[in-house]
């Protein structure tokens, strides 16, 4: 938590009005403690993909769909489609169904993939890749979406600031060490990055943007 619950909550009110669906995946997911992005992040993802003109979207870990269906919402305003990746069959199949109710399901491609294994077979170039799977994987996700993002592409990673905890001298219990440090890696590395230029946002939980130069 980066600010008060207080002012979270002002600030989710200020967004537009989220449809039954939406609200009903955030039920389901907060019921089974699913991990989907906020409201907030969710509604900066659409805006993203709006105002960058992102045709080709690809999302590494799809949950249920919530996130997924900002950013296909997004692609219908830009003329693009979104291909959405999770290993987890069971809530790829409920994502499916929620981006049909969504009326949004002609504009996702649903594969259910270890996106480590999936993405070296890839040569497509992306405007648009947004991440939000395992953390530990990070570092690994990147290296291999480097060379699929499109001139001018957009990165956008969820959870980057794991709870506060990778600032330096943060207290936490002893068994998220291997964790805080894979994302301290992660966020060095992506600062780092030479031809991007990188922002890190206290949405959610941490949301950073890495934006390819022309």
């Amino acid at each position: 938590m980066f600010y008060s619950f207080e002012l979270e909550k002002f600030l989710e009110d200020l967004l537009p009005p989220r449809d039954e669906l939406l609200l009903e995946m955030e039920r389901v997911a907060l019921g089974e403690t699913i991990p989907v992005v906020t409201p907030a992040v969710g509604n900066y993802l659409q805006l993203l993909v709006e105002t960058s003109g992102a045709r080709s979207i690809l999302e590494i870990g799809s949950a249920i769909g919530y996130s997924t269906v900002y950013l296909a919402r997004g692609a219908r305003q830009t003329g693009g489609k979104v291909l959405t990746l999770d290993m987890n069959r069971g809530r790829l199949e409920r994502a499916v169904k929620y981006l049909q109710r969504a009326d949004l399901g002609d504009l996702v491609e649903f594969r259910a993939e270890n996106a480590l294994k999936y993405l070296p077979r890839v040569s497509k170039k992306y405007d648009l890749v947004f991440v939000d799977a395992a953390k530990g994987e990070y570092l690994q996700y990147l290296e291999l979406l480097i060379p699929l993002l499109s001139p001018g592409g957009l990165l956008v990673v969820d959870n980057v600031l794991f709870r506060g905890w990778v600032v330096p001298g943060s207290v936490f219990d002893s068994k998220y060490d291997k964790m805080v440090g894979a994302m301290r890696n992660f966020l060095r590395r992506l600062a780092g990055m030479p031809g991007f230029r990188v922002s890190i946002l206290p949405l959610g939980d941490g949301l950073a943007i890495a934006r390819r130069g022309e």
